[in-house]
């Protein structure tokens, strides 16, 4: 039996721009209060990265809004569904679907997200190194930094134009409440917004970030910022720009680089600030992948990843489980031949330990303190 703690909403004073307006609409404040009140009433939602339109069972691209890998293994969807604009940029189709699809999830209950890999445009990569060698965009966010005039900077205006032409018109369709998770795991090397960039010209480019959205009157988000594996503050862009600290951790607390000990250690560096400063903490990226080698792990050699690594630990640890959600990356199963490694199980899974796993996500789904989509419709209206 799943127990369900129901929200008082507090209201509080929305922070405001210099020409009066609210940086969060009434809808968002009030989603930020229903965040805040889960990790008080010790909840956490699952999530899942494009849960209903990325799937083993349905295929890379589905149309159907309603079906989900999960869905299937537990009868609800994740409660936190996030999506990511790459997709957008490379599929017309794609982006019709999914909008759809975050629209009917809104529906049902879901709290919403985005991120974003934003290709460069001198290298068509998001990544900083590319064949070994450095990229055409190495170098790209202190050309965006370097000049804040739009029209005399030609990369702060081609980044401008992709924030206007993909971000603000999806932002302004969806018309609610919406985490948006920008330059994600800036703590490490591999993006070309990450801390090789510097922590003075990234903290600048998430800022004008912000700032341009909320100058172009979107006050319909809320700001995620995300380090990877380590919490490092010096990356950090200032509580005036920042709703959710999040962190994304793979393989948490299973292997000598990162074991349980540093897990929990950055996990609590998370929640502790969050806590002080009135803000949200959240796991913002998780699962078991395959080694180096490319010898899988999920579900073969852990079935029991989703209790035993992630939900025991945030339960047995609550000053590291003062989490709103728990996200994993999607199941892909682009090949459409199976041979992917699963973040979740899916339905007709053939690996070893198959049975297994799903007994185990089943197990993680009926923790009364999981909570998935139907749980947060009953949340909102109680």
């Amino acid at each position: 039996m799943k127990r369900i703690l129901f929200i008082v909403w507090l209201s509080i004073p929305l922070y405001v721009l210099a020409n009066g307006k609210p940086v969060r609409n009434a809808e968002t404040e009030k989603l930020y209060s229903q965040l805040k009140q889960l990790v008080a009433d010790k909840q956490i939602m699952f999530g899942m990265s494009n849960p209903t339109t990325i799937g083993f069972t349905s295929g890379p691209h589905n149309p159907d809004y309603n079906t989900s890998d999960c869905k299937d293994i537990t009868g609800d969807h994740p409660a936190f569904h996030e999506s990511d604009f790459m997709w957008y940029e490379e599929n017309p189709t794609f982006m019709e679907w999914d909008i759809r699809a975050m629209k009917e999830a809104y529906k049902r209950g879901a709290v919403l997200g985005y991120c974003w890999h934003l290709r460069g445009p001198a290298s068509g990569h998001f990544y900083a190194m590319h064949n070994g060698e450095k990229s055409a965009d190495y170098d790209l966010v202190q050309k965006i930094v370097s000049n804040p005039d739009r029209q005399q900077n030609p990369t702060l205006d081609w980044y401008l134009s992709r924030i206007d032409d993909l971000a603000i018109p999806v932002f302004k369709e969806l018309n609610c409440p919406i985490v948006f998770r920008p330059f994600h795991e800036m703590t490490g090397e591999w993006f070309w917004w990450g801390k090789q960039a510097g922590a003075e010209n990234y903290i600048q480019l998430f800022r004008l970030t912000v700032d341009y959205l909320r100058e172009q009157g979107i006050d319909n988000l809320l700001y995620c910022w995300a380090p990877d594996k380590f919490v490092d503050f010096s990356l950090y862009p200032g509580d005036d720009y920042v709703d959710v600290l999040g962190i994304d951790i793979y393989e948490p607390g299973m292997t000598d680089f990162y074991p349980k000990e540093k897990l929990i250690e950055n996990l609590t560096i998370l929640c502790d600030y969050a806590a002080a400063h009135d803000k949200v903490a959240a796991w913002t990226e998780v699962g078991c992948r395959p080694t180096d080698e490319g010898v899988s792990r999920y579900p073969e050699q852990y079935p029991d990843f989703w209790t035993t690594y992630v939900w025991d630990i945030l339960t047995h640890y609550p000053q590291a489980g003062r989490v709103a959600w728990v996200a994993s990356w999607y199941n892909a199963d682009w090949k459409n031949d199976r041979s992917a490694s699963p973040y979740i199980p899916y339905k007709g899974m053939k690996k070893k330990n198959s049975k297994k796993a799903i007994a185990n996500f089943k197990k993680m789904y009926n923790y009364p303190n999981s909570v998935f989509e139907k749980d947060m419709k009953k949340r909102i209206n109680p």
